[in-house]
């Protein structure tokens, strides 16, 4: 796996840049990162193109062995863009034009924003397409604007009349798609509708606000699109990807399938917005939620990168947290243990000034001095040169991947973010404590999509809060428990349709059958109040959500609520199905409960469990297991004994690493 770094020759003087690209070299970096935000002095004035420092740095890169990674500039139009064709600057929700500076001052819909992002992008593909140090191309950068509220320009409303046209065909099958009939609000033509200001309908249409998230999460896939599609024919097998932000709900990376060939993303894990801090831990991160965006970047089409990981100190968060010594190097492994092409850092220098002056890089202001995070680095460079190589076409031995499967669908968040219904619910944090439970026990983890692929050999599926569901998914989770597999439902799951209607019959109909069951009622707690449950003796705590099940004479029952005025009421059940086994989590419950709960149900299904200790995780890659500790006391690593140890030793320190052979 090889190891790079963000460079802006544009913010340094030019008699910097070699000594600059010789540091780079020195450390063991391999890969030089450009591009992204040098639109102005690649393109000056329209058409008028000064590449010749770009080349420099390119000759630079060649001639140190370091491979390239160049970027299209459109994350930061320039100014001549931006007061020529204002049309080009989105709109917020009060109907205020945005104004140029900084970045992302564009709207992907913006007719003269798309020209313009096609010319610069087809020169640089021409000047830079097949140059033979750049092994890919990274699209614009961290796509996508505010979380909450949608872009308001007249482009984009005509976007996404002209998209729901496509979808819907006629008016009178968008009317019913969205019950338009509930306050009477049908519309008569397309071209009478709008965009939703944002995510909230403010007690207005959940159904327009969900298919407004489709859209423009297909806006932001359409602008990737455009520039993919002017640089394939020109960069030969060179991958081109995107960095995306971990659940950033304006776009969805799904919906790029057809126009990545390799997905990547930025972790940016310790903001200090930590709450109840008990311990030092707060400096490390959680690994759950850097650990299942690695594998949800890999569930695409299995080639993923980390394209930007925190190098220490950030700017942005208002709580600048001093690492844990060993945090970054800790991060650089977890990375390569799920399986990573490569990682590059935002960035090599720390800048002078701008809004990211107090964001540290691998070096100080000076260009010279590492910093803790440069100098691990480095170490982890140098540790990697320890380890044989792995051949592009290894593949894990059966049973050791895959073996639980995760469904996570973007299309769900969407949805929960607009139709809450309780305050407490919270679909992210509901699909990592599922991941969490699977990674506490050593087993490999495989995030699936409801129409994507699912491998043969999976023993166990998890599906967490699915509340959308078709017939072709509830289909497929029929047969794989009908062919020998267990199959975990949980409360949310199966009560409305892709559109987001209720089922006329019983709550959550098309999966009854499969879980032997209905769901008499539900019920959630006010903020701070909690219940409990009793699963088999263990007695758990819940608040968000709890149906209340009535079990059909062959279905089990797991756990029963353990207070409330309907103590006694079964939460969770278990039946057999076919050759296999589903079970149904009708409640949120904390951590303990669902890592019990999800400890029986894995034995059941025959996986090969090993409780780890907490906040560590044991994966595999190649001929190498390998344990990282994240947390703030040493833990011994779980190997056999006699066992030669790349990296580290069996004791494994405080954010530390355990490298051996399997």
């Amino acid at each position: 796996m090889k190891i790079g770094t963000y460079y802006y020759p544009e913010q340094w003087p030019r008699e910097q840049w070699e000594r600059d690209f010789d540091n780079i070299a020195a450390m063991g970096l391999q890969i030089v990162h450009m591009g992204e935000f040098a639109w102005f002095d690649l393109e000056p004035e329209p058409g008028k193109f000064e590449f010749d420092w770009l080349k420099t740095c390119l000759d630079l890169a060649t001639a140190r062995k370091l491979d390239v990674i160049l970027c299209t500039p459109t994350a930061a139009p320039p100014i001549w863009l931006s007061h020529t064709y204002p049309e080009s600057l989105p709109v917020d929700a009060a109907g205020t034009r945005g104004r140029f500076g900084g970045r992302r001052h564009y709207s992907p819909t913006s007719p003269a924003m798309i020209e313009a992002s096609k010319r610069i992008v087809t020169a640089l593909a021409d000047a830079f397409g097949d140059h033979p140090s750049v092994i890919g191309w990274q699209l614009d950068n961290e796509i996508g604007g505010s979380a909450s509220s949608f872009d308001q320009s007249e482009h984009t409303h005509a976007g996404f009349r002209h998209w729901l046209k496509q979808k819907y065909k006629s008016i009178e099958k968008l009317n019913g798609a969205w019950g338009n009939q509930f306050w009477n609000t049908y519309y008569t033509s397309f071209d009478q509708i709008l965009m939703p200001k944002g995510r909230e309908p403010e007690y207005g249409n959940p159904h327009h606000v969900l298919d407004a998230s489709r859209y423009w999460s297909h806006a932001w896939a359409q602008f990737m699109k455009l520039q993919a599609d002017i640089l394939k024919p020109k960069v030969g097998g060179r991958w081109i990807t995107t960095n995306f932000m971990p659940f950033h709900p304006d776009a969805n990376p799904g919906d790029q399938k057809d126009v990545l060939s390799l997905w990547s993303w930025d972790s940016y894990p310790v903001s200090g917005w930590d709450k109840d801090v008990k311990d030092e831990t707060f400096r490390l991160a959680d690994p759950v939620g850097i650990s299942f965006t690695h594998d949800q970047m890999a569930s695409y089409k299995n080639r993923w990168a980390l394209m930007e990981v925190q190098p220490g100190t950030i700017n942005w968060s208002g709580v600048p947290v001093l690492l844990y010594p060993g945090a970054v190097r800790l991060w650089l492994w977890t990375a390569w243990a799920h399986g990573a092409e490569f990682i590059t850092v935002y960035r090599y220098r720390q800048p002078l000034w701008g809004i990211e002056l107090f964001h540290h890089g691998l070096v100080g202001t000076d260009g010279v001095t590492p910093s803790p995070g440069g100098r691990q680095f480095v170490q982890v460079i140098d540790e990697m040169k320890r380890l044989a190589p792995i051949p592009d076409n290894w593949r894990p031995e059966a049973g050791d991947a895959g073996s639980v499967g995760l469904l996570f669908d973007f299309e769900q968040m969407w949805y929960y973010q607009t139709l809450p219904q309780a305050k407490r619910w919270n679909y992210r944090q509901w699909m990592l404590q599922w991941y969490a439970a699977a990674a506490r026990l050593g087993l490999p983890i495989k995030i699936l999509s409801p129409d994507g692929e699912w491998p043969a050999d999976l023993k166990l599926i998890v599906a967490p809060g699915v509340q959308m569901v078709d017939d072709k998914l509830v289909k497929r989770w029929d047969g794989f428990a009908k062919k020998g597999g267990h199959l975990l439902l949980t409360c949310r799951t199966g009560l409305m349709n892709r559109h987001g209607h209720l089922w006329e019959g019983p709550t959550a109909a098309p999966i009854v059958p499969l879980i032997g069951a209905t769901i008499e009622a539900y019920d959630s707690l006010p903020e701070g109040h909690l219940g409990k449950v009793d699963l088999g003796g263990y007695e758990g705590t819940w608040g968000a959500w709890g149906d209340l099940l009535f079990p059909e004479s062959d279905t089990k029952t797991l756990a029963k609520y353990a207070d409330q005025f309907y103590e006694g009421a079964t939460a969770v059940t278990q039946k057999r199905h076919g050759k296999g086994i589903v079970t149904y989590c009708g409640v949120t419950a904390d951590d303990a409960f669902t890592n019990h709960l999800f400890e029986k149900v894995a034995q059941q299904a025959g996986l090969d469990t090993s409780v780890l200790a907490p906040r560590t995780h044991v994966l595999r890659r190649g001929p190498y297991k390998i344990l990282l500790n994240y947390q703030d006391k040493p833990v011994d690593a779980p190997a056999p004994a006699g066992v030669r140890f790349v990296v580290g030793s069996r004791r494994v320190e405080p954010a530390g690493v355990a490298v051996w052979e399997a």
